[in-house]
């Protein structure tokens, strides 16, 4: 919805604010982030002139792209609306982002969400000038916790670009019977609204109960703040998010006059909770270092032996795994601290410890 909505609506408040949104699905490989976001694309598709990016985009290339996807609304007796947007939305981050291209490409999602100051490009190589008054992007996309890591620099969590984004995450699969599942046709009734809501234009009040509502929450610090160090400078932009998804819960009721609501305050504030609530286990899940790794498939290697496998082998096991052969007993001695393995005897004849799982 955000994305179809474009600049066409907006709240002023010191400025204009557009419904525009950089979500970012976040959780381990196959867990269906990638069939969520085909299945919004095919609703996407099906929506008349709307422009959609490719999977993978330099800067150059997303620049073009942004500059071609002009959008001009009449509207007498009121003045043309004119901009430019762009809706990318690839299934996973590394393709669109990819390594080398990270440092390049986030200065210019940070511009292209804000919408609020043109863009000018000149090179020098072609001559080329170009100038975008009004550009804006909408993306979805799909990653992994470690490739948010490692495709995101740690400068990125500083300058104000991941503060931008609303961080989507689960753990695990939706538990779905694959053998009673239907195949569902693209409901009529959805795309028939989604194509009515692009066609709305005009600029979004509130009623004096959402007011109310916005300074309450905002009077009492925004509650609850997200308290992970990454997510500090995503926290100075909630508020931002706030009216972006109550724009959206308003568009959404139907209603004729363009006025947020207490309604969509509420249904806003549980998006931007749930979504928050989830947030901070996103570094937890990539927190594990090069040790804990090994740690891991050390203990893999330990329940391969019921009967208990001899502390020469499982030391010429973790040589292979352990950046640092020195610090192999270390690494034992905190895997029994921590009781992913257990000493159960001494080998007779080396005098060498011997270890099981306790999860055997």
């Amino acid at each position: 919805m955000a994305a179809v909505l474009e600049q066409k609506v907006w709240v002023t408040t010191s400025s204009p604010l557009y419904p525009n949104l950089y979500t970012f699905l976040v959780g381990h490989p196959g867990l269906g982030k990638s069939r969520a976001i085909k299945s919004v694309m095919g609703f996407a598709r099906e929506v008349p002139d709307i422009h959609i990016g490719p999977t993978s985009l330099t800067m150059a290339s997303l620049v073009d792209l942004l500059a071609e996807s002009k959008r001009q609304i009449i509207q007498l007796p009121n003045p043309m609306i004119e901009y430019n947007t762009l809706y990318i939305a690839p299934d996973e981050l590394s393709a669109f982002m990819q390594e080398y291209k990270g440092n390049e490409l986030i200065p210019g999602l940070t511009t292209f969400y804000d919408t609020d100051s043109p863009y000018g490009q000149h090179r020098r190589t072609t001559g080329l000038k170009l100038k975008i008054d009004r550009p804006q992007l909408n993306i979805l996309t799909g990653t992994t916790p470690a490739n948010i890591m490692k495709f995101i620099p740690e400068s990125a969590w500083e300058d104000g670009f991941t503060s931008r984004i609303i961080f989507i995450y689960a753990d695990s699969q939706p538990k779905i019977d694959v053998f009673k599942a239907k195949v569902r046709e693209m409901p009529k009734d959805m795309l028939d609204d989604l194509k009515l809501i692009n066609s709305i234009v005009g600029q979004i009040g509130w009623d004096e109960a959402y007011a109310e509502q916005m300074q309450g929450w905002k009077s009492l610090g925004y509650p609850p703040v997200p308290n992970h160090p990454k997510l500090t400078h995503y926290c100075t932009r909630r508020f931002a998010h706030m009216i972006k998804l109550s724009m959206v819960a308003c568009i959404d009721r139907g209603e004729a006059i363009l006025s947020m609501s207490k309604g969509d305050f509420d249904r806003a504030y549980n998006w931007l909770c749930e979504a928050e609530k989830e947030m901070g286990k996103i570094f937890t899940a990539v927190s594990g270092s090069a040790d804990s790794k090994a740690m891991d498939e050390i203990a893999f290697f330990v329940r391969q032996y019921p009967n208990g496998v001899s502390e020469h082998q499982l030391v010429g096991f973790a040589r292979t795994r352990v950046t640092y052969a020195n610090s192999i007993q270390k690494i034992l001695e905190v895997m029994q601290q921590s009781g992913m393995i257990k000493c159960v005897a001494l080998d007779p004849r080396t005098k060498l410890r011997v270890f099981t799982s306790n999860s055997m």
